[in-house]
């Protein structure tokens, strides 16, 4: 009898049920989960009574099919109400089918507000079902005579600790209900292992709590320190770690909430404890739902950031990070170039002719040749290099407001009662609005109401308006009032040139007056062969230290529930990746350890679409650098939260081999210490990625492509492609 379907299943209840005790602290280990359940044990009646209810909870979750990714959400509510229970009574006949009824019901809560809360408001419902059904049980129990207090708790202590030690320990284990400190020295341990910077939360959270308490002289009631350690502990892990971005105003943010957390305990206690319903999770829920929805109305997004996607403090560190580098500062607004060709910056952000506050967030581009803006005399328009030509849309948005019939000014005159001359204002869905000013006359091609979308032509440039000379004059305003104070912004996928005649690729920028800039133009060439559909598989040939010769590797494109394109590897590890302006962009590296795959986000992890991009900067996460041990503990000691790497890009075109080389430079600092990478990637004008090197110290790895392919789908048969066996391709590559 073939018992590997009814093993697998039972190690896959087993593991669900271990992540709904680590999912408390917003992780996903079944190995941390495993430890926590061991650490509810330190009371036996509590442990038993906890799990008991985690797998009523799983079990009904998956009779009635609900989703299973939100059984982490199901089982822990139904878990917190078993732990509840039992610390409050002792397990027999009748708590057991309370602890039952009370899980079962937790499910249906949990499925009802998880996704009433986040379609209506975008919130988390944290353990809401779990102080709802906790509440019912509590007043249930009060009519059972079959109930048995529990009195578990005691004054256990570990010997070697001091008393203070031990309490801060117990405080910590109250998080689980378990009021024990050796419960507590697990909590701290798997918090530790996880996240440093969700411990420190964690440590910080009980400090502020006691100093709360202690400060305004409380007089608590017996069983507040149960409820304590999980409110408080709750509270600044989430404020602080889970839903922010991690830095000096999220850890003061979530001390606050912490410390508001144990004045909403000392005002509850009193309270709910008269009519027999304990605390639960009502300060930490209300304390932290509270900060949520008032951190999303500020008018200004300011430190400390929400995140769009929740998860691990060095996760949201490391997305806010890249996304700064890669996606310009939070509060500016991002725009393609809206011109053709190069063009010259006039005047720049507080430039010293009209772009002053509260209008001094503007770039005015006109076109010159060897100093000049004209040929010939410039008595006419005409002469001007770049008047008449297209001004497209920098952005999607809809047209709400067009002006077409102001002349055009002779050169050097100016219309000062009409500033803006003829222009063209789109709204963004943020509320923000685009002006593009001083068009030409009877030039503009669309209409109010219009739906316009990057690179769809607008207009023609002009001299209308305050204007002595053609030009383009762009800014981001509040409202769709002329005059309206205007809002930093960016420009995305440029090129920068330099009066030596060479160029720099910029993701993002901000050019100053005088420089010259030009769109990035996606080349086919490039763009068609690094085209990552949904099921492109890579298979490489891989060699370098600890592996075995001819070892295999594999990637494949894949396509997440939430839209999201990944390159998974083989080991299950993978990367998210975009393909927009022009730029292939990898980030959110999740999973196991994996140096192939990290080795080829390093070399390729952003690759601008554009022949003439030939050097560009980023600043990859130093996670995918291939340190040795030590470096890697220098590392975590010196940046707990991560940080990137300073790495330069060059790509070159040989015309002999019909290969594009694009290598890299990563350094990353160690206190006195520099580690260099050396990168290359050949590309491939028909099969793309076709070999990656990197070179740390004495080290070197190798890939070479070895196959090309599509996963076949329903009516969409798969296929591969070998590549070319050049055997001194890979061993050229330095």
């Amino acid at each position: 009898m073939n018992t590997a379907g009814p093993l697998a299943a039972s190690q896959r209840y087993l593991a669900d049920t271990a992540r709904a005790y680590s999912a408390l602290f917003f992780l996903d280990s079944p190995v941390a989960g495993a430890l926590l359940l061991a650490g509810t044990f330190a009371y036996p009646n509590i442990g038993s009574s906890g799990l008991l209810a985690a797998l009523v909870g799983l079990s009904v979750a998956r009779l009635f099919r609900f989703p299973a990714s939100r059984n982490n959400i199901f089982v822990l509510n139904s878990l917190l109400v078993g732990l509840s229970l039992g610390a409050f009574y002792r397990l027999g006949v009748h708590l057991a089918v309370l602890i039952a009824a009370g899980a079962i019901l937790a499910v249906f809560v949990s499925a009802a507000l998880a996704d009433l809360f986040w379609r209506r408001e975008r919130l988390p419902v944290l353990v809401i079902p779990f102080l709802i059904v906790a509440a019912i049980t509590a007043l249930v129990a009060r009519q059972l005579a079959g109930l048995t207090p529990f009195v578990g708790y005691s004054e256990f202590t570990i010997g070697w600790l001091p008393y203070r030690a031990n309490e801060f320990l117990s405080l910590l284990g109250a998080t689980f209900f378990t009021v024990h400190p050796v419960a507590g020295a697990i909590v701290l341990a798997v918090i530790t292992w996880r996240s440093r910077y969700l411990a420190l939360l964690a440590i910080a959270a009980v400090l502020t709590g006691q100093l709360v308490f202690l400060a305004l002289d409380v007089n608590q009631q017996p069983l507040l320190i149960a409820w304590a350690g999980f409110n408080l502990v709750l509270t600044a892990i989430a404020v602080g770690g889970i839903y922010t971005v991690p830095g000096l105003a999220s850890f003061l943010n979530a001390m606050l909430a912490t410390a508001l957390t144990g004045l909403l305990l000392i005002a509850c206690q009193n309270l709910l404890f008269v009519h027999g319903l304990p605390l639960i999770a009502l300060p930490y829920i209300s304390v932290t739902l509270l900060f949520l929805v008032a951190l999303r109305t500020r008018l200004s997004v300011a430190p400390p950031w929400l995140v769009t996607q929740s998860g691990m403090p060095e996760q949201n560190y490391e997305r806010s990070r890249l996304a700064r580098v890669r996606n310009g500062d939070i509060n500016s607004v991002p725009l393609l170039l809206p011109i053709f060709g190069r063009w010259q910056v006039y005047q720049g952000f507080d430039g010293e002719h009209t772009h002053q506050a509260p209008w001094q967030h503007a770039l005015d581009f006109y076109i010159t040749e060897d100093g000049k803006s004209f040929s010939g005399d410039g008595e006419a328009l005409e002469d001007f290099y770049c008047f008449g030509l297209p001004i497209l849309s920098p952005v999607h948005g809809q047209v709400v407001r067009v002006r077409d019939y102001l002349a055009d000014n002779a050169p050097g005159d100016v219309d000062v009662k009409n500033n803006w001359g003829n222009f063209v204002l789109i709204r963004l869905e943020s509320g923000l609005h685009v002006l593009l000013a001083h068009l030409r006359k009877d030039s503009i091609k669309v209409k109010e109401s219009d739906r316009v979308e990057p690179g769809r032509p607008l207009a023609a440039c002009g001299n209308s308006g305050r204007s002595p000379q053609p030009h383009l004059h762009l800014q981001v305003q509040r409202s769709a009032q002329l005059g309206s104070p205007t809002q930093p912004f960016h420009l995305c996928s440029l090129l920068r040139h330099r009066e030596d005649g060479g160029s720099e690729y910029l993701v993002n920028g901000r050019p100053r007056q005088g420089e010259t800039v030009e769109a990035a133009v996606v080349d086919p060439r490039l763009a068609t062969p690094l085209h990552l559909p949904v099921g492109r598989q890579l298979t490489y040939r891989v060699e370098g230290p600890g592996l075995p010769t001819d070892t295999e590797r594999s990637l494949q494109v894949e396509l997440t529930l939430l839209g999201q394109f990944r390159l998974v590897s083989d080991t299950g590890a993978s990367a998210a990746f975009e393909e927009t302006n022009g730029v292939l962009a990898f980030y959110d590296r999740q999973g196991p350890p994996d140096t192939f795959l990290d080795i080829w986000l390093l070399t390729n992890g952003l690759t601008p679409l554009s022949e003439s991009a030939v050097r560009w900067q980023d600043a990859p996460s130093a996670r995918l650098l291939p340190m040795g041990l030590w470096h890697h503990v220098l590392w975590g000691l010196l940046y707990p939260l991560g940080c990137g790497l300073d790495s330069h890009y060059h790509r070159t075109f040989t015309a002999e081999s019909g290969l594009w080389r694009q290598q890299g430079q990563h350094e990353l600092h160690l206190g006195a210490q520099r580690l260099r990478a050396e990168t290359e990637c050949l590309i491939d004008p028909e099969q793309g990625f076709r070999s990656i090197s990197c070179r740390l110290d004495s080290q070197h790895w190798r890939a070479q492509l070895t196959e090309l392919g599509l996963a076949g789908d329903e009516g969409v048969p798969g296929w591969q492609l070998s590549s070319h066996s050049d055997k001194d391709l890979l061993e050229g590559s330095s």
